[in-house]
């Protein structure tokens, strides 16, 4: 299905003048090398797709705990906007976001981090231990495998004073926490491929969404695991268009 997909657009860019930038099919087919031939193959493309398929779950359970909290904390809601005002008031009417744009909404980015340390979409992963070391008083040997666990991490005080407490701002100095301390994404050589994409997905949504609308949330708006952190009604919600407030 993704083959024919790219075959379609291939189509489209060459014989019916679409731009090669107008989604990512596109813009991986008009990479081109210094011969003019393809710089990415069509495997190598279906690999990129199917890797934007397999991270929706997890951006879509960020974004939906990112409205949550927005929802439930006033203040941080308020900074939230003012970000994204001062950047709405730059563009004309139909302008895109821009790369300088994402540079600019530090504070939505900590909101979504702070977001991610209370309700990680992942519960943890599987590690090799790659020598003998002591943790907590107990030996693990060269070779075990153990599980580590994300929100076991997220919700050390050790670690995140007040770890209850949802406040983005202890993100903004990343030299006060310890490494591999902040995990939803893992990290290491084995981060999370989809990280930075997950990042600009998250940031133009939220863009969108703070200056068009304004929200409140529905009475139910729990939570289970399953195994992802998900709303046990689908978080509803009131939404109205900010031109109506």
């Amino acid at each position: 299905m993704v083959k024919d997909l790219i075959r379609e657009k291939r189509v489209e860019v060459e014989q019916k003048g679409a731009s090669p930038h107008q989604d990512l099919i596109t813009c991986l087919l008009g990479m081109r090398k210094e011969d003019n031939e393809e710089a990415v193959t069509e495997n190598e493309i279906v690999h990129n797709v199917m890797l934007v398929k397999k991270r929706h779950n997890t951006s879509s359970a960020l974004m939906t705990f990112m409205i949550r909290f927005l929802a439930n904390e006033p203040t941080v809601y308020a900074v939230v906007l003012q970000e994204h005002e001062e950047i709405a008031k730059t563009k004309l009417s139909g302008e895109y976001l821009t790369w300088e744009d994402l540079t600019k909404m530090k504070y939505t980015w900590r909101v979504a981090m702070e977001t991610l340390r209370m309700v990680p979409p992942v519960f943890g992963g599987f590690r090799k231990a790659q020598k003998d070391i002591e943790y907590g008083g107990y030996l693990i040997p060269k070779g075990w495998q153990i599980f580590w666990t994300t929100p076991m991490t997220h919700m050390d005080n050790s670690i995140f004073q007040e770890p209850s407490k949802f406040y983005p701002s202890r993100f903004e100095s990343q030299a006060s926490i310890p490494p591999y301390s902040f995990v939803a994404f893992g990290g290491g050589p084995r981060i999370c491929p989809g990280y930075e994409f997950a990042r600009i997905e998250t940031l133009v949504t939220i863009h969108y969404l703070v200056t068009q609308f304004t929200w409140k949330l529905c009475s139910d708006n729990t939570f289970s695991r399953d195994p992802i952190p998900i709303p046990t009604q689908g978080l509803p919600i009131k939404l109205v268009p900010r031109k109506l407030c």
